[in-house]
């Protein structure tokens, strides 16, 4: 037991010395794509004031079922709706540093998914517009499908540009030959969640029917990188 605990350090500190007569190049290579957005998410905040918790829920709900029956009746098929954070709260009321309760408040919000946002996105927002909804947030965004679809590319870029970075080093130091070491990926497509400009779409009732909202997408960057280490032969 003492003989294998005397031998151990020796051991570490042998290996620690091989490993730092081993020569490397180490570089990072890094990867970048533009995406068009191909879809859009609207988002839509729905609220009804009345003086029982009954009347309030049932106002909210016929308000959510008009935003669904109307996009049933628009024809679109390349939407997706989800409808979740459904609450009630008692409409509280100041004035004059005073407060009293003036019945309550239902709250719910619908998520409008647009799949096709050449061909379908201003029908949709003309649909929700004319079920009497103020005004909703739209974001433009890049599709997980289309994320996916890049994600070799970003991923065979990124190691081609560490290869090209690590043979300039190469070169420049005097090295003919370099060969892959070890190659560390721990996180795949770095970028694919970009910050995403919101526009705030507001519709006045009168609004004529021939004034269409403008959409001008902007691409999408993402991005994706990868360690790579190269030894080479000291000459």
């Amino acid at each position: 037991m003492k003989i294998t605990m005397f031998i151990l350090p020796f051991l570490i500190l042998s290996f620690t010395m091989m490993a730092q007569q081993i020569p490397l190049i180490e570089v990072e290579g890094n990867s970048e794509v533009s995406l068009m957005p191909d879809e859009a998410l609207i988002l839509i905040s729905l609220n009804e004031k009345a003086m029982t918790v009954a009347d309030a829920t049932n106002g909210l709900n016929k308000k959510t079922k008009a935003i669904e029956d109307a996009l049933k009746k628009s024809g679109v098929k390349t939407y997706r709706l989800f409808v979740d954070n459904y609450y009630v709260n008692v409409n509280r009321v100041f004035t004059r540093g005073s407060s009293h309760d003036s019945g309550y408040v239902a709250s719910q919000s619908i998520r409008v998914r647009v799949l096709d946002i050449e061909k379908d996105l201003i029908k949709v927002t003309e649909t929700i517009q004319q079920t009497g909804n103020p005004g909703f947030n739209l974001s433009l965004q890049v599709s997980d499908e289309l994320k996916k679809a890049v994600e070799e590319e970003l991923l065979e870029k990124a190691i081609a540009d560490a290869m090209r970075k690590a043979k300039v080093i190469a070169k420049s130091i005097g090295v003919q030959d370099i060969h892959v070491h070890k190659v560390n990926y721990t996180s795949s497509s770095q970028g694919f969640y970009p910050v995403m400009r919101e526009a705030r779409v507001a519709m006045a009732a009168d609004m004529a029917p021939r004034d269409e909202p403008t959409f001008r997408p902007e691409e999408r960057k993402i991005n994706d990188k990868v360690m790579v280490s190269f030894t080479f032969e000291r000459k």
